[in-house]
């Protein structure tokens, strides 16, 4: 049996592995010719929607346990962790959201090239978060990464407020104010479904991945995510504790609470300063 594939239907194959398959059956013996065109396909393809990632992205990516209907890719900037996740087909559609004009019109650009088809599977918008207009439905993914704590606290509201009573789930790692985020998921009852502490070019950051639907409460300071004797683990806790101490000197009715939060961590921990003398207070020497 004699079989001729264009380009267009070479594409069917690389696509609908049961395509392939069929084509297996039909044809007996496929060509050897056949074969050397198709796997060179795959490879080609593979090579240019394969997305490098950095030591943060790819922990947020990691972190996902399930695949999606919807994945918002919010403050999207470039698009890598949307265009990762598209790759390996971890939604039926990704949204990427901006409101940076001319990265936007790149981004298009990319994914064109990337991603060709009739019926693409990812969509570009250009607005801010707060303004999408969001479908009512379920298995839907919203990322936000890249962006300040107050930032990240307006878009929880603004989707909760868009989508009442229905479950959603939210990957966040925002560039500082986690103890404010964390503040707000707990306000609109969100659980935990995991978290981790990265560090990545010299700079901390929390990835926090949680849901709507009911599971394990979320903690103001994190909980799950530390580990004691980890020495990045110590430097970051210090840090926060620094941070709002100083803070807490100017403005104590609002930060003192914090400070006793994230101190109550190392009797929860049951660490010393005899073992651990990076815990020890200032005046202590």
């Amino acid at each position: 049996m004699s079989l001729v594939y264009n380009h267009y239907q070479l594409r069917c194959c690389i696509y609908n592995p049961a395509k392939f398959c069929s084509v297996i059956c039909l044809s007996g013996n496929l060509p050897p010719l056949f074969l050397t065109s198709y796997f060179l396909a795959v490879a080609s393809m593979n090579s240019q929607t394969t997305v490098k990632l950095g030591k943060r992205l790819s922990q947020l990516e990691n972190m996902l346990e399930q695949s999606y209907s919807i994945i918002w890719d919010c403050c999207c900037d470039h698009g890598l962790l949307g265009m990762s996740l598209l790759h390996k087909k971890l939604a039926d559609k990704v949204v990427f959201v901006d409101i940076l004009a001319h990265q936007m019109a790149l981004l298009e650009q990319d994914l064109q090239r990337r991603f060709p088809a009739d019926k693409p599977n990812w969509q570009v918008i250009c607005q801010d978060v707060k303004e999408l207009k969001i479908p009512q439905v379920e298995s839907q993914l919203f990322v936000i990464a890249g962006v300040g704590g107050d930032k990240t606290v307006e878009f929880i509201d603004s989707l909760c407020e868009a989508l009442p009573g229905m479950p959603f789930d939210l990957l966040i790692c925002s560039v500082q104010g986690n103890y404010p985020v964390r503040e707000a998921l707990i306000r609109h009852g969100f659980s935990m479904k995991g978290e981790e502490i990265v560090y990545e070019n010299k700079r901390f950051y929390e990835a926090i991945y949680v849901t709507k639907k009911p599971g394990p409460i979320i903690t103001a300071t994190g909980s799950s995510m530390w580990d004691w004797l980890n020495p990045d683990h110590q430097n970051y806790w210090q840090k926060i504790l620094g941070h709002y101490r100083k803070k807490a000197l100017a403005d104590p009715l609002r930060f003192r609470s914090i400070v006793d939060d994230y101190e109550s961590l190392l009797a929860s921990a049951n660490i010393t300063a005899e073992v651990m003398p990076i815990f020890k207070e200032p005046n202590q020497g």
